[in-house]
């Protein structure tokens, strides 16, 4: 998923960034985020990619936010469009260009939380659920609530953010569906971590979340971490130029702890 901010104010893009990538975080929402300082930018960008979600300034100083909405629609691009003013001015017109939200500046919280709920968006997994059997009985978990699958003395162990379970089933047969999801990253023999909820990676283990740290391969230690960089890269909504410093100065990202600091 990509989102695009357009407005040609660098501290109200910045504003904006920062309750997006806060949302998408608390979310777990993966998404690519890039930003556009004119309505020409960002029209010319379009030619060449596509964006699902589209922040739009409406006035700007050459062309209006208002008349790239229209030129999208002419030319059948549909993107979700969440239209920022500074005035209630073109509201009535924002219909007409079927905009989901319009949010008026300076930006409220509860008012920007309420234009995410209206894009509905959510993550579409490969693998949104591991099903298995327990005590006879049929159960599934929802896969982005786990948080790494092992072994231990013969069972395997699923540890989510609500529970831990223990299944006699082979960790090898439990496991094969989730390596056709992304998220899923096989760190140890035995050790299936779920991508989503690795917060940093420190000597030669991964820090999650929920104050757990789990082993990594020692061997394969610099291949495991670079897989784990770039599946961060792609979906934490860092945008192309934070990608190159973070590259160049060779920082591991600690992504969600740099949130609400002002790094990104």
């Amino acid at each position: 998923m990509r989102f695009a901010i357009v407005d040609d104010s660098s501290e109200d893009r910045s504003e904006l960034k920062s309750y997006i990538l806060s949302y998408l975080s608390e979310h777990n929402i993966m998404a690519e985020l890039s930003e556009f300082e004119s309505a020409e930018s960002f029209l010319f960008a379009c030619k060449r990619e596509s964006f699902q979600v589209v922040f739009l300034n409406i006035y700007m100083k050459e062309k209006s936010g208002m008349e790239a909405a229209q030129e999208l629609f002419s030319s059948g691009k549909s993107p979700k469009i969440i239209f920022l003013s500074s005035s209630t001015e073109f509201f009535r017109q924002s219909y007409a260009v079927h905009a989901v939200y319009y949010l008026v500046k300076p930006i409220v919280p509860e008012e920007f939380e309420l234009a995410m709920q209206f894009l509905e968006i959510h993550n579409s997994y490969d693998v949104p659920l591991l099903k298995f059997r327990q005590n006879n009985v049929e159960r599934s978990v929802p896969t982005e609530k786990i948080l790494y699958i092992d072994v231990q003395d013969h069972t395997t162990q699923i540890h989510t953010t609500e529970e831990t379970i223990s299944l006699s089933v082979p960790f090898r047969q439990l496991t094969e569906p989730l390596e056709q999801d992304e998220r899923f990253l096989c760190c140890l023999r035995g050790v299936i971590v779920n991508m989503q909820h690795i917060l940093g990676m420190e000597d030669n283990l991964f820090r999650l979340d929920h104050g757990i740290s789990i082993p990594v391969n020692i061997r394969k230690k610099k291949q495991i971490g670079e897989i784990w960089r770039s599946y961060y890269y792609a979906h934490m909504g860092i945008t192309v130029y934070e990608k190159q410093i973070l590259q160049y100065n060779k920082i591991i990202p600690d992504i969600r702890c740099f949130i609400g600091t002002g790094f990104l």
